[in-house]
């Protein structure tokens, strides 16, 4: 799942760009309406800002005036710059980007495809918006949003590029050291169960020498006995026929005396 930031960055560009856009195209036709021919104006705040209907072949202050094509091609390089820029900084920062960055893509985008379908659609961009109390170019909203957008895009690059950098830095050196230490603890627990398979072994090689111990003793009491037994039968043996020699003598003896006594 995306996380919170990326949401939020997303949205937001998204839907300012939207609204700059359609705000831009429903202001500049309702001034084409109000003021259909170039040069007329109408007042809104006196001495202060006025509407002012210009067409504008150029850029600011009349600048590439009459190059509507290669404003079209600039515009579009800058805009294709930008967006993959946004799209990279997302990706680098595993979509963690701060919403600032959101805010200037949804202006600057919103501001340049706004002006981009004037000087497709007519070849020229339809400004309206003139200050009375300073000499200053004739704008539109599209000029503003792209005006704020840049502001911001600049504090951005100041005060919080490099900061996520570092904090993207920081992430990586922890999930680095995590890495490490969980090939460490990956090690230890294998070098552990090499231990512990190694003392099974040593107990099960223990036991079976116990046993065959046991075994061999057993043997042993078992020949023992039978050796015991066997010199038993065989003194028996001895004692019967030593008892039947005497018997034999004795009564060889009493027939020879009896055979004297006659």
């Amino acid at each position: 799942m995306k996380n919170k930031k990326f949401i939020i960055s997303i949205s937001l560009a998204s839907g300012i760009f939207v609204a700059i856009l359609l705000f831009d195209l429903l202001s500049k036709h309702l001034i084409t309406k109000a003021l259909p021919n170039t040069g007329d104006s109408m007042e809104f705040i006196p001495n202060f800002i006025n509407f002012i209907y210009v067409e504008n072949t150029g850029a600011a202050w009349g600048m590439l005036s009459g190059r509507p094509v290669f404003l079209i091609v600039v515009s579009l390089i800058i805009l294709g710059i930008y967006l993959w820029f946004y799209v990279l900084r997302l990706k680098k920062l595993k979509n963690n980007t701060s919403i600032t960055l959101g805010i200037s893509v949804g202006l600057i985008v919103g501001g340049c495809i706004g002006n981009l379908v004037d000087r497709i659609a007519f070849g020229y961009v339809r400004d309206f918006i003139n200050f009375e109390f300073i000499d200053f170019p004739v704008f539109n909203i599209a000029d503003i949003a792209l005006t704020i957008g840049i502001i911001i895009m600049l504090i951005y690059f100041i005060f919080i590029y490099a900061k996520e950098d570092k904090k993207l830095e920081n992430i990586t050196v922890q999930i680095e050291n995590f890495k490490d230490m969980s090939e460490i603890n990956k090690f230890e627990i294998s070098a552990k169960r090499q231990k512990d398979q190694n003392e099974i072994i040593e107990n099960n090689n223990e036991k079976k020498n116990l046993d065959e111990n046991k075994s061999f003793r057993k043997e042993l009491d078992v020949d023992e006995n039978e050796n015991l037994e066997l010199g038993d039968i065989e003194d028996n043996q001895e004692k019967i026929k030593t008892g039947e020699e005497k018997i034999e003598n004795r009564d060889t003896t009493d027939i020879n005396e009896g055979q004297n006594g006659r």
